[in-house]
């Protein structure tokens, strides 16, 4: 995937993709994919990953909710294991003109919808439909049972299972990355107790391993026993730090314990930018992890050494990650 990636860069506006000058041994070179929006954001992010190496090629969509978290946090792997791009689109109204002319240059055979009419509405699908003959919507009654929808996309359920709290968003964001990375599935959970989709659909699948995301001030310890009672035979850990730049930095020592050359860095602060960018990090061979907007945190800072990144790929404008952070400023 690096080098469809690689290949993907030289077909893309140079106002989508600023690279700084060539670093020199040790040091790093530093990408920004930036739109006026997180809608244009997402668009840049997919024309970085996804260009067409054949007249007629064509690529499978993954689509979510720009306007909030919960119905998306789980469609980053979907989108990685179709190996494809996730585009946001708003709740309702008219598909922005960014997304609709990227529609038209990937020409999706298919496209996956997260959620239901309460995240992405009737208007907005049938929009979507004008783009593929193949539209279809993964979505539950609310946040846990939508999750569990779309994990069965992944075929991942019976390897490695990511469970992250369904009451934010920074935990589930870079396991997103991971389980996209991996081959695995991303489900939701309460602070103290299973949802009641996400626990049958670990009794069906009785994966081999499952990762709790974050902490006990996020995902408690009841959590985790509950888990090891009903998939007795799996692999139980937890991944955390003490905040989200370290729980994504845990995240990434654990999927790429090797090392990767290239590292993905959004804002901490919000989700859109990082949505989208997961399943690409994925796909790439790379992590994301999460940085402050004037400075990057220790945690995070450590980690990129650690990886021995030489590529930095910023997601979002400087509005939300500013030069200082992507030039990896300490805080």
């Amino acid at each position: 995937m690096r080098t469809k990636i690689a290949a993907a860069i030289c077909g893309v506006a140079a106002t989508l993709a600023m690279a700084a000058p060539a670093a020199a041994e040790g040091e790093t070179t530093t990408y920004r994919l930036a739109g006026a929006n997180r809608y244009e954001t997402a668009v840049a992010i997919s024309q970085w990953a996804f260009a067409p190496e054949f007249e007629g090629d064509q690529f499978p969509v993954t689509v979510a909710s720009g306007a909030d978290f919960p119905d998306a946090l789980a469609a980053g792997p979907v989108a990685a294991g179709f190996g494809g791009p996730l585009l946001l689109v708003p709740k309702d109204g008219t598909l922005p003109a960014s997304v609709h002319n990227e529609l038209n240059r990937l020409d999706p055979f298919m496209i996956n919808v997260a959620g239901g009419a309460g995240a992405v509405s009737s208007l907005v699908e049938s929009q979507l439909k004008d783009h593929s003959d193949s539209v279809y919507r993964w979505s539950g009654r609310d946040r846990y049972e939508t999750a569990a929808q779309l994990a069965v996309l992944t075929d991942g359920q019976d390897t490695t299972v990511f469970i992250a709290t369904g009451a934010s968003f920074p935990d589930a964001l870079g396991g997103s990355a991971a389980a996209g990375r991996l081959g695995g599935s991303l489900l939701l959970t309460r602070p103290t107790s299973l949802p009641e989709d996400t626990a049958w659909e670990l009794e069906y699948w009785q994966p081999a391993k499952v990762v709790v995301l974050g902490g006990t001030g996020v995902v408690s310890n009841s959590v985790i026993s509950q888990i090891k009672s009903i998939v007795p035979g799996a692999t139980v850990q937890r991944w955390a730090g003490n905040d989200r730049y370290a729980t994504t930095a845990a995240i990434s020592r654990n999927t790429y314990p090797q090392g990767s050359d290239v590292v993905y860095l959004a804002s901490g602060a919000d989700y859109p930018d990082a949505l989208a960018g997961a399943p690409v990090a994925a796909l790439d061979g790379g992590p994301l992890l999460l940085t402050r907007k004037e400075c990057v945190p220790a945690a995070t800072k450590q980690e990129i050494a650690r990886l021995g990144a030489t590529d930095v790929v910023v997601l979002g404008g400087t509005g939300v990650v500013s030069n200082n952070a992507a030039n990896l400023k300490s805080c």
